[in-house]
Parts: C-alpha cells; structure tokens; sequence
C-alpha cells in the first residue's frame, strides 16, 4: 500500500482541518448586523467600547462620504447656474445704465472701493499691478443681486467688462445662460476666483490678468 496515499487519506488529518476551518471561520453576516446594531441601539450606558467605536467610524465613514461628494455652491446658496444667470443679468443691467444723475457710472458706486471691499469681505486685498494702462475700475457695482460675491465694472480698449470676485471655498464654478449673449473668463488668485463677463466682442480675460494680491 502506498504511504503517501495512507497520509492524505488520514481521518485524524481530516479531523484536524475541520477544526482549524471551524476555528479561523468569520463570523456570520447576521453577527455582524447584529453588532453593528447594537452600537447605535444600546442604552449609552451599557456600550461596550468596541461598540463605541464602530458608532464613530461609521459616523466619520459618512460624514466623509458627504464631503466628498457635496457640490460647492455660492455665497448665499447658488448653484453655478444660478449664479452665472444673476451674473448675466447684473451686468447687462450695468451696460444699460452707463451714465446716471447721481453720477455712478454703470451701476458702481465711485464712493465704495472694490480692492477695500474684497479685503474687507475676504481678508484679501486685491489690487491693479503696474501694467494696468488703458483699464478703468469703476467701484463696487451696486445694481442686481450678484449672489453675494463682490462686482465692479471695469472699463477697457475692447469695452466693459464686469468682474465678480468668490472665495475659491464657495466657487460652483458658475455657467452663463446659453441665451446670454456674453463670454465667461475665470483666474484663480490666491484664495479668491475673479470671473469676468463681457460681450462677444470683448476679451474678459484682459484685466483680470491685471490684478493682483497686495500685501
């Protein structure tokens, strides 16, 4: 009779393995359900710690969850449609009111500075670098809504340009209307994200290569 076949064919060998499967087996889905359970069911005073813990990453697990997958949206709630359309109506409301009898120029009041005021708001000073020729800043636009971020009316070669100013945290990336008439230009600035808007014919990337942070 052959040897090894007397070892592989064994019953104590057989016994042996059942033992170490029964012994090292996970434990069944329902003992887990019913722990995880138990760690948000249970009176607070009888938790065991390990119940504690399972408790709090699944709290940290979902609160994760929720981070990553959340849509930033603008200073006072808007989604980026949204703030792209109050975007559009602002500025075509500026365009139609170039001159009023108050003296403000296109809806901006001369009055209200727009480097202070995005410090003020931001705690970031914005301002025109040395290369700004032939752009004109218009103070604070105080027209429509602008869904909470800062706007002025600049003035340049190619015509007027309105620039709105978010923190890069409240930024949900805003879309003009597809019916606007209008051409969207973004630059990131340290903490802040200035957008620009202006016609078709105007370039509204120019002045915001203009700015700059000052210290």
């Amino acid at each position: 009779m052959n040897h090894a076949d007397d070892e592989r064919d064994d019953p104590r060998d057989a016994r042996l393995d059942a033992m170490l499967r029964r012994a090292y087996a996970p434990p069944p889905e329902e003992l887990l359900a019913h722990a995880a359970l138990a760690a948000t069911a249970a009176k607070p005073g009888r938790r065991l710690p390990w119940q504690w813990l399972l408790a709090a990453a699944a709290l940290l697990l979902t609160f994760v969850i929720w981070h990553a997958v959340k849509t930033p949206v603008g200073p006072e709630g808007h989604d980026g449609k949204q703030l792209g359309a109050l975007w559009a109506a602002a500025y075509e409301h500026a365009l139609a009111n170039p001159r009023a009898p108050d003296g403000k120029q296109f809806c901006c009041d001369p009055n209200q500075d727009f480097c202070r005021t995005c410090e003020q708001r931001f705690s970031v000073r914005l301002g025109l670098g040395q290369a700004s020729t032939g752009i004109t800043l218009r103070g604070c636009y105080c027209g429509l809504s602008t869904g909470g971020c800062v706007a002025a009316l600049v003035e340049t070669a190619t015509g007027p340009v309105g620039v709105f100013v978010l923190p890069r945290s409240m930024d949900p990336e805003p879309e003009l209307p597809a019916t606007a008439p209008f051409r969207l230009a973004r630059r990131e600035l340290g903490g802040l994200v200035l957008y620009a808007v202006g016609g078709k014919s105007v370039d509204a990337s120019a002045p915001l290569a203009k700015f700059e942070v000052e210290n």
